[in-house]
């Protein structure tokens, strides 16, 4: 029993209850998922059954699966149990997802591993169309002991419930390892399981303590599996022990489940353990394992005297313990060597199953064997092909541990830290890299360990010393033949380059290394590394690259992204955005969620510089959302300084100075200045948009300060135009022109047409009036290529140098075109600015809107409407974005009346341009 329940009443839980209930009653309207948080025996399990009674009584279909600790290892096993019942809809799937997911399950045999993100996906969808047809009440207990791959797929679907007819119901301990990441996420929702109160202690305690009732009260401490069990041992006197020796609560529920052991023959007593060892419930498996380890029959009638102990449970097939602390109990009480025993037996009972039979192998091993690690390689491999790189993870890690020299051990571990670098997960990567760096590695071993950590560290600054011992990896590798990893290793370093500053002489390290490898000098790892690494110094010969391979019809996804870094940093926007859209899409069908997030936030940026708010809206709301999945916090923070941006350019700026809190937090942890700098100029975008180029000044100007923590190399000019703008506006422009001219000697002749055109802003509106006609010529020559924001500032910056030069109506063309687009864009301040000028001007009704005219949709709202513009069904847009069509098809439902539409088809004329 475990929990509170007497007779057919809840005790003391009512309210714990009431908060499922609630769900159960708006399930047709609102989907939603809640963890169950609690110690050991504190009556989870007792609440989820009392919640399955009344998911029943109400006509919900329900489904549920348990984690058990011997079963981690088992991938996607627990999924399997929930969804059993809703896979004959699996043929209804895309392709690939459908693929993706019966080959997680076993069902069919696939030589490439899909993505857990596919396998995800398919889960979703089909728990959407089960809910469809009849609201689903999904029931998860004992998360933490659920494999790491049903984990992220539980934590995947719980994130994407709101527009299903699905409530999906978690319990856990409340270890960090057991944490659902989702558990913070809107949509989800979680509540502790605390002690029961004195009241409620004592209806349970009523029909089971006997005399000794006080004293379990005292013990218990509201514990309801302790109130149930404690009595059995307190009024037996071979366990009586004094008030002052009393163990932890476990570990005496533990005992009282223990207490019985000695009571069983010799032969049940080995099924128990057998059952306790075994990663399955089968009671034939034990029965067959129990006969191996005798050498004699057994029968399954043996199992009769567990039961009645009320340790375990069968109905003649499954063989179940009545609370995980019985097999806790079982575990700790029997010898290391009769525990390898069981599993030396249940691995020869399990021969059939190769992966079970190996994890049972290995844990039988008491020492180094080669021959079991090789197994349990073999057994990881199987695990990649069937889209389980957690399940691999383990089995490499176990793996590493069993073998016998320093080659192979190295070997496993950082394979188990390439997988799980993919699946980001930090502490794994460190805790494989670790290991690996104290052992005696080939040449390319270490490459490999460079590689990662180069390649984790996205987002780190590199120190001179970390970002040389990349480089010098880099060059190993290419003297051993090992071009394409040198190559890795050089964008590692790169990146660390970006995000801190080595030193000069560690990034002509960098240039020259690049320069030697033999791929040519199109390479895309090569142009990201040059242009990342390498300063303004190479922008020149990596933009001419990239103007080639623009004109090619099609690009590998990950060049794609390679192509589009390398483009950013140059200050090549247009060229970011061009090659943005094929690399996002082929980072999305191939659910590579990681790199995707990454280039979301390097598309945002590019459309904020090139004043595509719209764009940017969207794709920063993407990307925030995918690096958080993916467990990548700088990428995530970069996402939240777009959405800072963003609203402060606006307006808003509570909104602004609330998201910058969060960035600002990871820049100082993580110290990357390439992120410090960021959060400056985002104070600075933030001051504009509120008509304040005073202290909108004092922020940019520091962005440029190389003796100011702020100040990053390159991209301090991406925001020297509204350096100048501010300069102009608040009385700083003999400062202003110091620092540009500064800029201007560092800058030579790279080309970034970014770059170009805000130092060409920059130098018309900081121009002496006697220069400024030609100034302004020249820069607005360049806006012919430019967005509608860029030309409109300097629209702006034009009409206002007109008017103060007494040109009052040559002023009035430009300021109105200027008016038009802030208004359109929602840039108060810049429209505030531009009606003033033309007030001044002459023009006395000129007004400006008092909020933005955009279109009234959500980030997600606007994506979604726009892939349904192009075509897309409800489910390849569900695809693209990882939802459930149905929350696809449920969102077109509340976008068409915010737009005044009925269909489809009008989309087109209503959304901004793509």
């Amino acid at each position: 029993m475990d929990g509170e329940v007497v007779g057919s009443v809840l005790v003391g839980r009512e309210r714990d209850l009431e908060v499922v209930t609630g769900m159960l009653d708006t399930v047709r309207e609102r989907g939603r998922a809640h963890v169950i948080t609690g110690e050991p025996g504190i009556g989870k399990t007792a609440l989820l059954a009392a919640a399955v009674a009344e998911g029943e009584r109400r006509g919900l279909w329900v489904l549920a699966a348990r984690g058990a600790e011997s079963e981690q290892h088992l991938h996607f096993a627990a999924l399997h149990d929930l969804l059993r019942p809703l896979l004959a809809g699996v043929d209804t799937l895309a392709p690939g997802h459908r693929d993706a997911l019966r080959s997680a399950f076993g069902l069919s045999v696939s030589t490439v591993s899909p993505e857990l993100f596919f396998v995800a996906l398919a889960s979703l969808e089909l728990i959407a169309d089960a809910g469809a047809r009849r609201p689903l009440f999904l029931v998860v207990d004992d998360l933490q002991w659920v494999d790491a791959a049903s984990r992220d797929v539980i934590g995947f679907v719980a994130r994407r419930l709101e527009s299903v007819a699905v409530v999906l119901l978690i319990a856990t301990r409340p270890e960090p390892a057991a944490r659902v990441a989702a558990a913070g996420d809107p949509g989800v929702t979680r509540s502790v399981l605390t002690a029961l109160d004195t009241r409620a202690s004592r209806a349970l305690l009523r029909v089971r303590a006997g005399e000794a009732r006080d004293r379990v009260l005292a013990e218990a401490a509201g514990n309801p599996l302790a109130l149930w069990e404690l009595p059995i041992t307190v009024q037996a006197p071979a366990v009586e022990r004094p008030y002052s020796d009393i163990p932890p609560l476990t570990a005496r529920l533990e005992q009282a489940f223990a207490a019985r052991l000695p009571d069983l023959g010799s032969v049940p007593r080995l099924l128990v353990l057998l059952a306790a060892v075994n990663d399955g419930e089968a009671l034939s498996e034990v029965i067959d394992a129990a006969t191996i380890a005798l050498g004699t029959s057994v029968s399954a009638d043996e199992i009769g005297e567990v039961v009645d102990l009320a340790l375990l449970q069968t109905d003649g097939v499954v063989l179940k313990f009545r609370h995980p602390l019985v097999r806790s109990a079982v575990w700790q009480s029997a010898s290391d060597p009769a525990r390898r025993a069981a599993h030396r037996a249940l691995a020869r009972a399990l021969a059939g199953d190769p992966d079970r039979s190996a994890w049972h192998e290995a844990a039988a091993a008491s020492g180094a064997d080669e021959a079991v690690a090789r197994i349990l390689d073999q057994a990881a491999e199987r695990a990649l092909g069937r889209g389980a790189p957690s399940s691999a993870v383990s089995l490499l890690g176990r793996a590493a541990e069993l073998s016998e020299e320093d080659g192979p051990r190295g070997r496993r571990l950082l394979r188990a830290a390439e997988v799980a670098f993919q699946l980001g997960r930090p502490d794994d990567v460190q805790r494989f890299m670790v290991r690996a760096q104290g052992l005696r590695l080939e040449a390319t071993e270490r490459g490999r360990l460079a590689f990662l950590q180069g390649a984790f560290d996205d987002g780190t600054p590199g120190d001179a010393e970390g970002v040389s011992r990349l480089i010098h990896s880099a060059a190993q590798a290419r003297d051993d033949g090992e071009p394409q990893l040198a190559a890795e290793l050089l964008i590692g370093a790169s990146s660390r380059c970006w995000w801190g500053e080595p030193g000069q002489a560690v990034r002509d390290e960098l240039i020259a290394t690049a320069d030697s490898l033999p791929l040519g000098g199109s390479d895309p790892r090569l142009l990201a590394a040059w242009a990342v690494g390498g300063k303004l110094a190479r922008h020149r010969h990596v933009v001419e690259r990239l103007n080639q391979w623009a004109e090619q019809q099609s690009v590998d996804p990950s060049d794609g992204a390679l192509l589009g870094r390398a483009a950013f940093v140059c200050g090549e926007f247009e060229r970011t955005l061009q090659f943005a859209q094929p690399a996002v899409d082929g980072l999305r069908q191939q659910g590579r969620l990681g790199l995707l997030a990454a280039f979301l936030v390097m598309r945002t940026f590019a459309a904020m510089y090139l004043g595509r708010w719209d764009l940017m809206e969207t794709s920063a709301d993407e990307a925030r959302r995918l690096a958080s999945e993916s467990q990548q916090p700088v990428w995530e923070a970069c996402a939240v300084l777009a959405q800072a941006n963003l609203a402060g350019l606006r307006g808003f700026a509570e909104r602004s100075t609330e998201l910058l809190s969060v960035t600002e937090r990871v820049a100082v942890l993580t110290g990357n200045e390439a992120l410090i700098n960021g959060v400056q100029a985002s104070r600075g975008l933030r001051e504009l948009g509120q008509g304040n180029p005073g202290g909108a000044f004092r922020h940019l100007r520091r962005t440029s300060d190389e003796d100011d923590h702020a100040f990053h190399p390159v991209q301090r000019f991406w925001v020297v135009d509204y350096l100048a703008e501010a300069a102009v506006g608040g009385g700083f422009v003999d400062e202003a022109r110091t620092i540009l001219r500064r800029m201007e000697s560092v800058l030579g002749d790279a080309p970034g047409a970014g770059i170009h055109r805000a130092m060409r802003f920059a130098r018309a509106v900081l121009a002496e009036d006697g220069d400024a006609d030609s100034a302004f010529a020249e820069a607005f020559q360049l806006s012919r290529a430019a967005s509608p924001w860029y030309r409109a500032r300097l629209d702006l910056a034009y009409g206002t140098w007109l008017r103060r030069s007494r040109r009052a109506s040559g002023s009035r063309g430009p300021l109105l075109s200027a008016h038009g687009v802030f208004e359109a864009l929602g840039a108060t301040a810049w429209a505030e600015r531009a009606a003033r000028g033309l007030r001044a001007s002459g023009l006395k009704d000129q007004q400006t809107a008092a909020r933005p005219a955009t279109v009234p949709l959500s980030p997600l709202e606007l994506q979604i409407a726009r892939l349904a513009a192009r075509g897309l069904t409800n489910r390849e847009i569900g695809q693209q974005l990882f939802l459930s069509h149905r929350t696809v098809g449920s969102s077109l439902y509340r976008i068409f009346p915010k737009l005044a539409i009925t269909s489809r088809a009008q989309l087109h004329v209503v959304l901004p341009p793509d």
